[in-house]
């Protein structure tokens, strides 16, 4: 079956790279717009890593095809098109219809529309019959196709079932590939446990058969991203269970109240399949068959808004739809009609003109439209734009929105496992239609401490899943339920914050299940961290004003759990203080003990945001050329340095300095083994500039925000926007420059508009410059610049000039633009070279702190002389400077403390293995008590810093001056000191030990820690 099914994939690739060579051919334009909308849909619903475009190539060339490029897409499609045939043969056979070749199969698609849509797969029909394509490449694909059917109709269906497809489907695709089309099967258990949350059992469904029977009509359970179908199949299997004889007319019950929706064409005809098999599989076990008559599998995008509009003299229907901007440049389409009629009549009329090009004002005049004539018009218009890209499969898409809309209000469940998709990965007109659309997602739906120290920026980003569950929520009925299973992040990230608002002030949660510690891996193929919530669409208090108590399951990192009762308004963090945007903060998921424990803590604390400024250590965004060991020192004292990419650097001494990384910080201690070339001054801490070069491309215009820079070998190229008068502009910037007393020399001969060689007043060289002028609408220039030195560092100017390419391509310095040298390194600033650094690592199981001292003696060369050099400290070491080293002192303790450790866990950020982040963002929430700002707490430690005379190492302090006896006492004055008692303070500390200190998770090799959150 594996080498038919490679056959028939390279036959149906062949087919398409013949029509994308040969564009003149008739059907050509057609299947190439038909594949161009399902590479536009892509961007919507897929995010293709390069691992998983290597995995496609790999099998490719497997394949003996050598796909590049936009071939790489062809190979995808034909890949996509082979499963949907695959499908559409089994679902056939599964419901009894004879498939013997290619011409049945294509007719018996066409002739159950009421199950199989047109879809953009169904290139392959045009293809069997095409004339004009190659007579070799379509009797092959005739043939394969053939076979695939003959041996797909000689298996006995009866015996294939949904489990069995999902293993044939597997064995198929190899991992990477199934991850490119994200298809990612949910876990079984975790389907059970969000039906189970949702309260989907026999008595709710035989409670909704009744409804259904007695004529209501909001009985409706939908999957609004269904994917491939797993939430569908399980809600079948339980409806069939859920009687002890199933009545004649539960499959019409099934049929009209399971309802899916996916804008993945793919998943949409896999949903479908997977749906028969599982009706098919249980009509089987009660000795009877199964024929489809309909199937609510819609191809539409759930996140699409249909508004009506009453006009004077008519009425309208607005759809807004994501995906429309990338097709006709607008985000909505608007049918018009008249009242008393049907608005689809008139949109399939429209477009029937729009298809054929046929004029529309016959239309107008025949159907007396004079009324609603222009905006019949711009309906035709837009159609016309549709069918002529080759998108006419959109109109399918947006029948079915019309018909989704007719869902809303009307779902007595709503569940599934919606995308989890980062905005990076989202494109802008989408990003942009979603914060126009969702309330939970307009501009100000974050959460911010708004910290009075510490900066936490970029708090705007948000998760597609948050949409969805807006959505979802309007699908709802009133009383209705929804259940999810999403990412984790909602409960504690600062882009819910609206969405955790809305939810604890307007919806009766059910219960929250946490799996984002867990130690295994719930979804194949995909490390991912989940939550489940379900909830009721009904206000969180009764008539009596009884508060809602929400179940709360939380997983640790050996896979155990801990259930408990939480009243729903204790969820969010600060809901009993006066802070901003209270109710949009992390929500507590711990015991209702340790939740009063955490609150009383609050009342009686300040913040650390509001008091230091939490900040993060320098970032070279290239370590590989700027990091590594000392190797040796020439005679000169020019230092070799083995750099972390595998390369050699000799650079000056006086450039190179020892650094601390997060993974060197231990509790009461740090290691510094590596050595970073540290291109800036260690007084002002800007970047080491010659000064007349600086002041020559400021004087040119070049260092300011707006300018582009790239790189070429040595050269920087500065490109400039000049506008219409750029000659002037060059010309004016030289007069200035010459003006300041530097010698500018037009240098012959030239090949671009000029070539100047600036000196300085001595004579001295400054910099080569070449301009070239492009015109087009504007004027644009280019200033090719070598010989940027790094002052008195010839060595480490040959280094960073090598790779002036890589240091420009760097993101950072892309968004600071041209305003820095290359060599520059990132987030330096005086104010995080200050006495006493009291420093964490990122992420950590709990909170490691030492204190970071701002020198270190240590020999680089100077004949191995131990010389004071600065130690800096590297993005993943985040630190706060206290100027008093007492409350320094106090601080580094409490910071190691069960207590703030156990604390921290509560809203910070979790990523596998049971690590947290303990970024500015969570630890800028870390409450210090009054008495420890106040420099009361602890007072003894006073006496030990006093027998100290010289060079204070508080970390020796802490670590060998503190002995049992006295860490119990500093426990019990802490706890007085925050109002806890002795069980209020074991609860909390006890729970956060459990969380993840109880072991470490295993890992595989699929997991990774990505950067989520974007800081500073």
């Amino acid at each position: 079956m594996a080498k038919l099914s490679h056959e028939v994939i390279k036959s149906l690739y062949n087919v398409l790279a013949w029509y994308n060579r040969n564009r003149g051919a008739p059907s050509s334009p057609r299947i190439l717009r038909l594949f161009t909308l399902w590479k536009s849909l892509h961007a919507v619903f897929i995010n293709i890593s390069e691992e998983g475009w290597r995995a496609l190539r790999n099998m490719a060339k497997n394949l003996n095809i050598y796909a590049r490029n936009e071939e790489e897409w062809l190979f995808l499609y034909a890949l996509e098109t082979y499963l949907n045939i695959v499908m559409r043969a089994i679902a056939l056979s599964k419901i009894g219809a004879s498939i013997s070749d290619h011409g049945v199969f294509m007719n018996e698609i066409m002739s159950r529309r009421g199950i199989f849509e047109p879809n953009v797969f169904e290139w392959i029909f045009e293809a069997f019959t095409d004339k004009y394509l190659d007579q070799n490449v379509r009797i092959r694909l005739q043939s394969n196709i053939d076979l695939l059917l003959m041996v797909l109709y000689n298996i006995d269906m009866f015996q294939v079932s949904f489990d069995m497809f999902r293993e044939v489907y597997q064995n198929i695709l190899p991992r990477e590939v199934r991850k490119s089309l994200g298809e990612f099967y949910t876990n079984e258990e975790i389907v059970k446990r969000v039906l189970d949350a949702a309260g989907f059992d026999a008595n709710a469904v035989n409670s909704l058969y009744d409804m259904w029977r007695r004529g209501e009509r909001d009985t409706l359970i939908l999957d609004p991203a269904c994917g491939s179908g797993s939430f569908l199949v399980s809600i079948i299997r339980r409806i069939f269970i859920s009687f002890d004889k199933p009545p004649r007319d539960i499959v019409r019950f099934i049929e009209e109240n399971v309802v899916g929706i996916d804008i993945n064409p793919f998943a949409v005809e896999m949903a479908k399949l997977n749906m028969i098999m599982a009706i098919a599989d249980e009509m089987q076990r009660l000795g009877g068959a199964y024929i489809p008559t309909r199937l609510r599998i819609y191809w539409a995008d759930s996140l699409a808004r249909v508004k009506r509009q009453n006009k004077l003299d008519y009425q309208a229907i607005t759809i807004y739809m994501p995906s429309l901007t990338e097709i006709i440049g607008k985000e909505s389409l608007t049918i018009p009609y008249i009242a008393g009629k049907d608005p689809m009549d008139i949109f399939d009329k429209v477009n029937r003109y729009a298809e054929n090009r046929m004029d529309i004002e016959d239309l107008i005049t025949r159907e007396h439209l004079e009324n609603i004539a222009q905006s019949v018009r711009e309906l035709y218009k837009d159609l016309r734009d549709i069918h002529e890209n080759g998108n006419s499969r959109i109109v399918e898409m947006i029948r079915n929105i019309i018909a989704v809309q007719s869902l809303v209000n009307r779902c007595s469940y709503v569940v599934g496992n919606p995308p989890w998709v980062r905005i990076h990965n989202i494109s802008r007109s989408i990003v942009n239609y979603l914060r126009n659309n969702y309330e939970w997602l307009k501009s100000g739906s974050s959460y911010t401490p708004r910290f009075k120290k510490t900066k936490t920026p970029f708090l705007e980003q948000f998760d597609y899943s948050v949409a969805f569950f807006e959505r979802g929520l309007e699908f709802l009925r009133d009383g209705g339920v929804l259940s999810y299973v999403i990412t984790s992040k909602v409960i504690r990230a600062s882009y819910a914050g609206k969405m955790r608002e809305d939810l604890v002030k307007n919806h009766e949660i059910l219960e929250i299940i946490d799996y984002s510690l867990y130690p295994v891996p719930l979804f194949q193929d995909a490390v991912n961290y989940p939550l489940i919530i379900s909830l009721r669409k009904a206000p969180p208090t009764d008539e009596n004003n009884t508060r809602s108590i929400v179940k709360v399951t939380v997983f640790n990192t050996v896979g155990n759990s801990m259930s408990f009762d939480v009243e729903q308004n204790m969820l969010p963090l600060y809901s009993e203080t006066n802070y901003p945007d209270k109710m949009r903060s992390p929500w507590v998921l711990a015991p209702p003990k340790a939740i009063n424990a955490l609150k009383k803590i609050i009342n009686n604390s300040y913040r650390l945001g509001d008091l230091y400024e939490v900040m993060m250590g320098v970032k070279t965004s290239l370590n590989s050329s700027y990091i590594g060991t000392i190797s040796g020192c020439t005679s000169s004292n020019i230092v070799r340095l083995n750099l972390e990419g595998g390369s050699v650097a000799e650079v000056e001494e006086f450039l190179v300095y020892p650094i601390v990384r997060g993974e060197d910080i231990d509790p009461y201690g740090f290691d510094s083994k590596d050595y970073i070339i540290f291109t800036h001054d260690t007084e002002s801490f800007k970047p080491l500039w010659d000064r007349d070069q600086r002041e020559v491309l400021k004087t040119l215009g070049l260092l300011k925000r707006g300018v582009r820079i790239e790189a070429s070998g040595g050269v920087l190229k500065y490109i400039v926007d000049a506008g219409a008068n750029c000659i002037a502009y060059v010309q004016d910037s030289i007069k200035i420059l010459q003006n300041k007393g530097y010698q500018v020399n037009f240098a012959k001969p030239c090949s671009v508009y000029m070539c100047l060689d600036v000196r300085n007043l001595s004579g001295d060289p400054v910099l080569m410059i070449n301009i070239e002028v492009q015109s087009n609408k504007t004027c644009r220039l280019i200033y090719n610049v070598t010989g940027l030195r790094i002052p008195g560092a010839p060595r480490a100017t040959d280094h960073f000039t090598k790779l002036f390419e890589e240091l420009v391509n760097r993101d950072d310095y892309k968004d600071r633009g041209a305003v820095l040298p290359p060599w520059a390194i990132f987030r330096v600033s005086k104010e995080k070279f200050k006495e006493h650094r009291i420093a964490w690592q990122e992420m950590t199981m709990y909170i490691e702190a030492a204190y970071l001292p701002l020198y270190l003696n240590v020999a680089i060369c100077s004949n191995n002389k131990e010389n004071k050099k600065l130690l800096i400290p590297l993005q993943t070491t985040y630190f706060i400077v206290e100027s008093n080293h007492s409350k320094a002192l106090k601080l580094l303790i409490y910071m190691n403390s069960d207590l703030a450790r156990s604390m921290i866990k509560m809203w910070a950020w979790t990523a596998r293995g049971g690590y947290y982040r303990h970024t500015s963002y969570s630890m800028g929430i870390l409450p210090l008590p009054r008495d420890l700002v106040d420099n009361k707490l602890w007072g003894f430690l006073e006496d030990l810093l006093k027998q100290q005379k010289e060079n204070i190492d508080l970390n020796e302090i802490a670590k060998n001056k503190l002995e049992a006896d006295m860490k119990k006492k500093m426990e019990k004055e802490l706890m007085q000191s925050l109002g806890l008692d002795e069980e209020e303070y074991r609860e909390l500390v006890e729970y956060g030990k459990w969380l993840n200190e109880l072991g470490k998770a295993p890992e595989t090799e699929e997991d990774t820690v990505e950067e989520e959150y974007a800081e500073e």
